[in-house]
């Protein structure tokens, strides 16, 4: 058996789901981390354990022929990014490998009929909303790769628009000419502790939240000074209260300090209101394309009864509406709820209806009422049984179920397929390039 701290040389075969190369060492997998698909690498073990050990690659003895060199100079200390390192047609492949392997291996489901994943066009300056982390002094970036404790201080970042970065360098300047102290995770103690920029890709509106600790903000004019010399033209700039340990982004109340605390942003003809807490899916251009896999998934001809579980402000419900007789949108959020019915009339949308409900009360949420087609897009930890036992009980003709883990989609698809249900279509999309994530819509039709 290998130990730690062992140098080892291996053949790295492909690339997994969590962003890490997979080799074998004598029938024992590795993950390596740092490693590109069929190349050589001399790595170091860091753990071992029974069936599996964990590495990090030393020197590349025999590169891959899909190894390029990352576009970013904060690429291998940054945490935002994985695979900058792998040109983009490799990592689609790796996705979409990805997903036949956990639909297989965790829900027993072979034969699938898995379509080409949908890419994102360019890979770069995708994200429609970055929360960046602050730490003393006066650091404003993104958490270093496996620490939660240390951020690092980015220069560029080519994951959100160049006018994000622009507002990055303007708040840390702002921190730094103003000795505004920065929150220590370790110590709880400081002011300042994150920076939120949202975007409307479509309409070019921007809301710029400063999250900070309780207490008197002093600087305010400063700060609303430091993010308008960067974007003249940003829509909203706000505080946020955070008062917990926390180091996730919770808000305890919002204080607007200049414009108003909400953007919109368009998808499909659809406009949506979006504050600092909505949720959104964050690649615009990719979430339209899901839109649209969705709707042909959902086959709506006007007459069906559509269920929308995790529906949160309304993004498919009400892009399904109008090709729907009714549509109920199902969330457990009541502020999400509440954004969702906005939402509705910001569209003079008429045949939505949304309940504030847990996904696995649905039967009681619709009082009974049949459903002829469900939706879902639940987090990243799946439905799990229970809800899926839920929707099979409701017997509706067909299921569309977004998801954006293909390790908890598997073994949810597996309940369906048990309760008569056959999957009739899967259709990756890559939301998130440079980063192992891959979204999924599966189709599932009645079988009897």
């Amino acid at each position: 058996m290998p130990a730690p701290r062992e140098d080892v040389v291996l053949r790295v075969d492909r690339l997994s789901y969590g962003g890490r190369g997979v080799a074998r060492l004598d029938g024992l997998v590795v993950f390596v981390d740092g490693a590109a698909p069929g190349e050589m690498v001399r790595a170091r073990l860091l753990r071992v354990r029974r069936t599996y050990a964990e590495a990090a690659t030393v020197a590349v003895e025999s590169p891959s022929p899909v190894r390029v060199q990352p576009r970013c100079p904060h690429f291998g200390e940054c945490g935002g990014c994985l695979w900058q390192h792998v040109d983009y047609p490799a990592q689609l492949a790796a996705k979409q490998a990805i997903v036949v392997e956990s639909l297989q291996h965790l829900g027993g489901l072979v034969d699938l009929p898995v379509r080409p994943i949908l890419p994102t066009e360019p890979p770069w300056h995708y994200r429609n909303k970055m929360e960046f982390a602050l730490a003393p002094p006066g650091r404003v970036g993104l958490h270093r790769r496996q620490r939660w404790d240390e951020v690092v201080d980015l220069e560029v970042c080519y994951l959100p628009s160049p006018r994000a970065v622009a507002v990055l360098r303007a708040v840390r300047e702002f921190l730094r000419t103003w000795g505004i102290p920065c929150y220590d995770t370790r110590t709880h103690q400081g002011f300042a502790r994150h920076l939120v920029v949202r975007e409307g890709h479509h309409t070019g509106e921007m809301l710029v939240a400063l999250v900070t600790a309780p207490g008197a903000f002093a600087r305010a004019r400063e700060f609303i000074e430091a993010v308008r010399g960067a974007v003249p033209e940003v829509t909203g700039v706000v505080r946020v209260l955070n008062p917990s340990r926390s180091d996730a982004v919770e808000v305890a109340g919002v204080e607007v300090l200049a414009g108003r605390p909400y953007i919109h942003e368009r998808l499909r003809g659809l406009t949506f209101r979006l504050d600092v807490q909505t949720f959104f899916q964050t690649n615009t251009a990719a979430a339209e394309r899901m839109l649209d896999v969705v709707g042909e998934f959902a086959a709506l001809t006007g007459r069906e009864r559509v269920v929308d579980l995790y529906c949160g402000v309304g993004t498919f419900a009400l892009a399904l509406a109008a090709r729907a007789a009714e549509v109920v949108g199902v969330e457990a959020l009541p502020a999400s709820v509440d954004a969702a019915r906005q939402n509705a009339v910001l569209n003079g949308i008429a045949n939505t209806r949304f309940v504030c409900a847990d996904a696995a009360r649905v039967s009681e949420a619709l009082s009974g009422a049949a459903a002829d087609v469900v939706v879902l897009d639940p987090p990243r930890a799946g439905a799990g049984a229970r809800v899926m036992r839920q929707i099979a009980r409701l017997r509706p003709q067909r299921v569309v179920y977004v998801s954006c883990n293909p390790t908890t989609l598997a073994p949810d698809l597996k309940v369906l397929v048990a309760a008569g249900y056959r999957v009739s279509a899967v259709q990756p999309l890559d939301l998130f390039p440079h980063t192992y994530h891959v979204e999924c819509v599966v189709r599932l039709d009645r079988s009897s």
